[in-house]
């Protein structure tokens, strides 16, 4: 039942997708519709790379037609609507904006599609026409085969490193002149505006997303985060030289941000609605992760870092395969794997004035080579080159 009923909604988009291309002719005639560039990220925020093309685009390029695919109940919808046109997500007019755009842009690949996973596999099937740009939402540090063609198809695919992008261009079979070495849009504003601050920032697990809370507490993930927050002598020290620590917990995640609430006055648990990853990385003195590509952010800013990897054998084994960059080897900070180890090395840093280990930003230069500018303007050009 459950194949059939799968395969009921494919048809439904195939037809519905179908009538909107035909419709798509006529509709390019008019203003709304005619060389439209569609941008989004997962249309539910406005916060990463998309979002800060979409800002550029209007203010340096208002002669090209963007709209921006945005939830009108998000908390991002207000300041997208205030820059320019925007597209309710799942409405008819989304479909034809999808199926007349002239490009179509995103941090996620298919994330402007009325229905990301199952447009990327009718995209895969030859079904989906148009020129699909594929921004990125981060520097990839792991192998995502789902992103290897003919998984992924888009047309232009941004890297930012000169290693992730010679590991993508040999590695992921995409067509010469699709990977390109341009840069994240997010970087051309990115600043250190560090204050006493501890970020912790991990990433999500495909096997908690649907637990239930009470499942959920019981999990490594929990057990982990919850007793580092609340860790005696850790919130002492905070104490002692004025730091605070925020959790922020990863968008599939936020739903359990509520169970890692505490009384102590040096803890926060900030959650999508009122914080911003962006803003939360520029402020932030110190970051703990795990596997999150957050880090190549806060290494870009020469800033110390923490990888806690506590279910390591586990997350590779289930989630993703390793990529060409080794925490261990290449990485911006220390890799521990028990939760003493984080807050002796938290007091630790405390301590000693938040400083980053010389060898760390060592390795940071070396990643990131030389400065890359003008990353908006440069995907602009790109996208001129492919339409």
């Amino acid at each position: 039942m459950k194949k059939f009923s799968s395969l009921f909604v494919y048809v439904y988009y195939a037809f519905y997708y179908a009538f909107a291309l035909v419709l798509s002719i006529f509709a390019r005639n008019f203003k709304k519709y005619k060389n439209l560039w569609l941008i989004s990220e997962r249309k539910t925020d406005a916060r990463d790379n998309a979002f800060f093309f979409f800002e550029y685009m209007v203010k340096n390029h208002p002669e090209v037609n963007c709209a921006y695919v945005i939830d009108k109940n998000s908390a991002d919808f207000e300041k997208v609507k205030k820059l320019g046109k925007t597209v309710e997500p799942n409405t008819f007019s989304h479909m034809l904006a999808f199926a007349a755009a002239e490009v179509r842009i995103s941090t996620h690949y298919m994330g402007y599609a009325p229905d990301t996973y199952r447009f990327a596999v009718m995209k895969k099937l030859g079904l989906i026409l148009g020129k699909d740009v594929f921004l990125q939402h981060g520097i990839m540090a792991n192998d995502a085969k789902e992103l290897h063609y003919p998984n992924a198809k888009p047309d232009l695919f941004i890297c930012t490193a000169g290693d992730e992008y010679k590991f993508i261009k040999e590695n992921f079979g995409h067509k010469d002149g699709v990977v390109k070495k341009i840069g994240l849009c997010r970087y051309d504003s990115i600043k250190n505006n560090a204050k006493k601050q501890i970020l912790i920032m991990p990433t999500w697990r495909y096997f908690l997303r649907n637990l239930s809370d009470a499942e959920f507490i019981k999990s490594d993930y929990y057990k982990n985060f919850y007793e580092i927050l609340t860790d005696k002598n850790l919130n002492s020290a905070l104490s002692k030289h004025g730091y605070e620590i925020i959790l922020y917990l990863h968008y599939e995640l936020q739903k359990f941000s509520h169970l890692f609430k505490t009384d102590l006055q040096n803890v926060k648990i900030a959650d999508f609605e009122n914080y911003g990853v962006r803003e939360l990385l520029m402020e932030s003195s110190l970051l703990v992760t795990d596997y999150s590509s957050v880090f190549f952010d806060f290494a870009y800013m020469r800033k110390p870092i923490l990888y806690f990897w506590f279910d390591e054998e586990k997350f590779f084994a289930t989630q993703y395969d390793k990529g060409y960059f080794g925490c261990r080897k290449d990485g911006f900070g220390r890799v521990v794997k028990t939760k003493g180890e984080v807050v002796n090395f938290l007091i630790n840093k405390l301590e000693n004035g938040m400083k980053n280990d010389e060898v760390y930003s060592e390795r940071a230069d070396k990643f990131f080579g030389e400065e890359i500018s003008c990353r908006c303007e440069k995907t602009y050009r790109e996208i001129l080159n492919i339409i």
